[in-house]
């Protein structure tokens, strides 16, 4: 059987973390849709939207659909392992079936089908796997509509995630799991009554840093001497962590060395906080926080939210960031961040200053980060950079472009 990761027309309601990333790459739980398949060595195919389709070709193989069994899941589904195998076990009875959720096709399974998934798009997926009105199955799968819920989500299954993953691990003592060459200082702390702490290839943990599982700490990735990791937090491949991070979400090849509180968050890739960079997750009141989405007023139903930061994004030092904020792709962030900010911007809106954070810039900026890890930037990385520039006018296009000034 062939698994085919598909986005629908509602991936964009996760901008700005959709912006950049396709659907299927975006961490709950310690995994992605992509790593969870894989995991299970099923061959994997994609359909994403066009413009992000030479970026993902870059980390992910788009295998071509040579089986004539195949099942389509959506690439906003929640990546819980035990839901996912549910879902292969429904498939090994051979019957065609289909999952909805809220009126979103979740999956779809097709027993026999040639299909060619050029195609096929965004636009077009759901009516495709709905046209022959297939027998419709209850599986308790969950679709992310809103990038809150990747907070959410995140806390609901890495406890049971991780307790799937760790026979993949070995344990070094009760609850704590290392992948291969993983070096652990003298004086480290753990606490694992609550979840196991897994700490994968080639990562690094510094002396007198405290770990509260359930935590994930990605391959090759260094957490910083005095940290507090703690209570659901999935960080990703290639990060420097510290200070003190609590039930959040880090992307691969980010940055939080520093002291300062990250909590109940989500950080894209590529990311860099500044030291004493803070965000808070809970109103003063106690109650449920609420977000502005699109210029609309949502309730999220969570008492505790805290920032939610799209790739490429910068803080300064000691910048503040409220209550269930919002920041987009490729922005500069100073000072305090009391309302969302802009993609594509240089805020400094509590020192006197919004301008708009000029392409060019931004390009020069991610050249010099990806040689800092080796990486080359592609003719792929750049026009994606240029695509979503142009996607987020209707974000950065009132800002003046020139640079910053106080």
């Amino acid at each position: 059987m062939q698994v085919v990761l598909f986005e629908d027309q509602f991936v964009g309601d996760l901008r700005p973390v959709s912006l950049t990333r396709a659907g299927f790459k975006i961490t709950m739980g310690a995994l992605d849709l992509v790593s969870a398949f894989q995991r299970m060595d099923l061959s994997l195919s994609y359909l994403v939207r066009p413009y992000l389709d030479p970026a993902t070709a870059l980390e992910v193989k788009n295998e071509p659909v040579t089986d004539s069994e195949v099942l389509f899941v959506n690439a906003n589904t929640v990546p819980r392992i035990a839901d996912l195998k549910k879902l292969l076990k429904a498939c090994a009875k051979k019957e065609r079936f289909c999952v909805v959720c809220d009126q979103r096709v979740a999956a779809s399974y097709f027993p026999e089908i040639k299909v060619k998934l050029e195609n096929l798009n965004p636009e077009n997926i759901t009516a495709f796997l709905q046209e022959d009105d297939p027998p419709r199955v209850e599986l308790s799968l969950s679709l992310v509509t809103r990038p809150y819920e990747i907070v959410k989500y995140n806390m609901e299954i890495i406890g049971e995630n991780l307790e799937h993953l760790a026979d993949n691990y070995q344990q070094v003592q009760e609850g704590v799991y290392v992948g291969r060459n993983v070096k652990l200082a003298k004086f480290v702390s753990y606490d694992t009554s609550e979840g196991p702490v897994i700490i994968d290839d080639n990562s690094r943990v510094d002396d007198f840093a405290l770990l509260i599982g359930p935590v994930y700490i990605g391959r090759n990735s260094k957490v910083n001497e005095h940290s507090a990791i703690k209570d659901c937090c999935s960080i990703g491949n290639t990060v420097k962590i510290g200070g003190e991070v609590e039930a959040s979400v880090v992307e691969s090849f980010s940055n939080k060395q520093h002291h300062g509180f990250l909590g109940h968050a989500y950080l894209g890739s590529w990311i860099n906080i500044g030291a004493g960079t803070s965000n808070s997750d809970l109103k003063n009141t106690y109650g449920k926080v609420n977000v502005v989405y699109r210029g609309t007023k949502e309730s999220t139903g969570m008492q505790f939210l805290g920032c939610i930061i799209g790739d490429y994004s910068k803080t300064a030092i000691n910048t503040s960031i409220f209550t269930g904020k919002y920041i987009g792709v490729c922005s500069m962030v100073y000072g305090y961040a009391t309302t969302n900010v802009a993609s594509f911007t240089n805020w400094g809106q509590s020192l006197g200053s919004v301008t708009k954070y000029n392409l060019q810039a931004a390009l020069t900026t991610q050249k010099r980060m990806f040689a800092r890890r080796k990486i080359e930037q592609t003719p792929a990385h750049v026009e994606l950079l240029k695509e979503v520039y142009r996607l987020t006018e209707d974000e950065h296009g009132p800002y003046p472009d020139k640079p910053i000034e106080f």
